[in-house]
Formats: C-alpha cells, sequence, structure tokens
C-alpha cells in the first residue's frame, strides 16, 4: 500500500515554532495571514523548517509501516529550495527513507489519484478534505483550524500514538478492517 505523509504540522511540529515568531498568529485559520506570503523561501523561514521537533511517535508508526512493507511518500507544500534541509530533517529524525514530493497548495488530492496513494496523514482542511475524495483514509492530525473537517473517509488524531494502536497487531494494517475505526 502506497501512504503519504504531508510533514508541516502533521509530523513536523511548524506551528510551534511560529507562534514563538509571530506573537498574532492564531491557530484558528489556515494559512494565517500573520505568515508573510514566501517566509518560507527566506533564510529564516528555511531555518524555522529545519528546527522544528517532529511529533512524538511519529516516526516509530512511520518505520513501523514501512518495515511492514508499505510505500512512504512525503508530500509537502514547502519551497523546493527546501529539499536539502528537509531530506536531512527526516534522516536526522529517524524517519523511513521514501519518495519526497514538493507539490503546490491544493495539488496532493491529483497526485495520490494518479500514483494510487491509499491512506493519507494531513493537516491542512483543503487538502484533507479533497483528498477524501480520493483515497481510502485520510487521518488528519488535530490543529484549531482543522476541527471542522469531516467526511467519510476522515479519521482524526490527536497524537501519533493512537495511530502506532491501530495498526500494530490485530489493527488496521494486519486486518485491513475499516469497521474497527
Amino acid at each position: 500500500m502506497r501512504i503519504g505523509v504531508d510533514l508541516c504540522n502533521t509530523i513536523a511540529n511548524i506551528n510551534a515554532m511560529l507562534v514563538m515568531k509571530f506573537t498574532r498568529l492564531s491557530l484558528t485559520r489556515y494559512p494565517d495571514p500573520e505568515i508573510p506570503e514566501g517566509f518560507f523561501h527566506t533564510t529564516e523561514g528555511l531555518e524555522l523548517l529545519s528546527k522544528a521537533q517532529p511529533f512524538p511517535w511519529a516516526a516509530g508508526t512511520l518505520r513501523f509501516l514501512a518495515s511492514a512493507g508499505h510505500e512512504i511518500i512525503y508530500l509537502t507544500s514547502r519551497p523546493v529550495l527546501a529539499a536539502g534541509l528537509t531530506r536531512e530533517w527526516l534522516a536526522v529524525n529517524s524517519f523511513p527513507r521514501g519518495t519526497l514530493m514538493f507539490l503546490p497548495r491544493g495539488f496532493k488530492a491529483l497526485f495520490a489519484r494518479y500514483y494510487g496513494i491509499e491512506w493519507f496523514f494531513e493537516d491542512d482542511p483543503l487538502e484533507a478534505l479533497r483528498l477524501n475524495d480520493v483515497v481510502s483514509r485520510v487521518f488528519v492530525k488535530i490543529w484549531p483550524y482543522n476541527l471542522g473537517v469531516q467526511g467519510p473517509g476522515i479519521r482524526k488524531f490527536i497524537s501519533w500514538r493512537e495511530i502506532m494502536l491501530l495498526i500494530v497487531p490485530g489493527g488496521l494494517v494486519k486486518s485491513r478492517c475499516w469497521q474497527a475505526i
């Protein structure tokens, strides 16, 4: 099975860095207009991406999925300029190897349909809703800005530990039983 994984605020806690940088940032809006256009193309923006902490259990959960034979594809709206630091961040933080794709916001569903992605981990409300029409399951990392996102294939989660508990012995990967969730 192919699994799509967003980076920012799904496996990397960019929001924690942003609220320290932009004091009027609101996590109820996405994207927040407080973040200047092109910020992540700047040296300061790229440094912020490189220093973000991974969410606990994210790397281990994705390593488990990869070791079970699933293909991990990282899809991000980061600028291509961040390719090197993103690859380094994934390696330093022990994420499994996988394809790394840079796409403009709004194009993940098109990519997922074309490449046969079955599961997707995402936080962006727009992307999650579009992906819900394409993949069998969208796991949405909960943030205030995406609380209203709903759909038949959407499962929200707070911690990556919840995902690990779903997929190990008797969970989704082994049984593929969606009724269990």
